[in-house]
């Protein structure tokens, strides 16, 4: 899952994170998200011609 962020579900992620009812758990979602989000922002803004 950690290897390539764009074949992740993030929207199952941002779900499963938003739905649990263990603090635990909805922690780790909530950083998955964030990671995998990240990974996604990163991959575009080091793209050839990305212009802010």
């Amino acid at each position: 899952m950690l290897v390539d962020p764009w074949q992740v579900d993030i929207q199952e992620l941002f779900e499963a994170s938003f739905n649990e009812p263990d603090e635990i758990k909805r922690n780790l979602y909530d950083s998955l998200y964030t990671y995998v989000l990240q990974k996604r922002q990163e991959d575009i803004i080091n793209r050839p011609g990305f212009v802010i």
